[in-house]
């Protein structure tokens, strides 16, 4: 045995003597947040749907150590690629949290459910109740005294009224172009154009290729390949689309370009 394998041999006890026994890790709570999904599909008249709000139950030890945000991004992660591979659905904002059970059971336990995404967004910034109700506004005002500051509130609302973007961009899927060394695009929730332009996400350098030629978007958790009325067309497995539901291995086709999509 070489010196770097008994290194990480002794590496691995070591780490293992701050472990308590029977800890769970991320790659548990993986593995039973995968196995909810699975067992709580439902069967609807467009597809199978899946909940959209999910906690997992466990220990006070463990809730702590696990409560992180890299954790908690890759067990969103892991819910968004189950649904496309499993072919599902699912409808309104997904949630998953950690939350400390009060049983003393250490095992992990996954509660899932559907929730109407009607409830404000907590990233809303609502301007009218609580910037305004500050400031001195009305609604077309002139006030001559110089020391009074008059802005007009249908404006102010209008233009200043928005939604913090999110920080995290979620890592779903990727298009690899054939013959490329690595993948071209790694896809999210946002929408992503692919063309001749420069300025589309994948740029294709083919005369074939229009200069917006397809773009996919984000719906109910699903990624969908579009063709943007191209000259010649957008393929997938060899048959013309207009509109597609992305899957797993998925070879797109524009201009001389195989493309293909993959859940990481």
């Amino acid at each position: 045995m070489g010196f770097s394998k008994i290194e990480s041999v002794i590496t691995g006890q070591i780490a293992g003597l701050f472990q308590k026994r029977g800890s769970v890790e991320p790659s548990a709570l993986i593995k039973a947040l995968e196995r909810e999904v699975i067992r709580q599909q439902k069967k609807t008249p467009e597809g199978l749907v899946v909940p959209n709000d999910y906690t997992i139950l466990l220990s006070e030890e463990d809730c702590h150590r696990l409560s992180a945000a890299r954790v908690i991004k890759a067990l969103y992660e892991t819910v968004e690629r189950k649904i496309i591979r499993e072919n599902c659905f699912m409808d309104g904002s997904l949630s998953v949290r950690i939350e400390k059970m009060f049983d003393g059971d250490d095992a992990i336990v996954v509660r899932s459910k559907c929730i109407d995404d009607g409830r404000i967004d907590e990233d809303t910034i609502d301007l009218e109740n609580d910037v305004l109700s500050k400031t001195l506004v009305e609604d077309a005002a002139v006030d001559d005294d110089e020391q009074t500051i008059v802005a007009d509130k249908k404006m102010l609302v209008t233009t200043m009224k928005t939604i913090i973007p999110r920080q995290i961009e979620y890592d779903i899927a990727t298009l690899s172009v054939k013959g490329r060394e690595k993948p071209e695009l790694v896809l999210g929730e946002r929408q992503v154009y692919i063309g001749r332009r420069d300025s589309n996400d994948l740029v294709l350098d083919d005369d074939a290729v229009s200069r917006v030629h397809a773009y996919i978007s984000y719906e109910r958790h699903r990624h969908v390949l579009r063709d943007a009325d191209s000259l010649n067309g957008t393929f997938v497995n060899k048959k013309p689309i207009e509109k597609h539901l992305l899957r797993h291995g998925d070879k797109i086709t524009i201009g001389s370009s195989t493309i293909v999509y993959e859940v990481l």
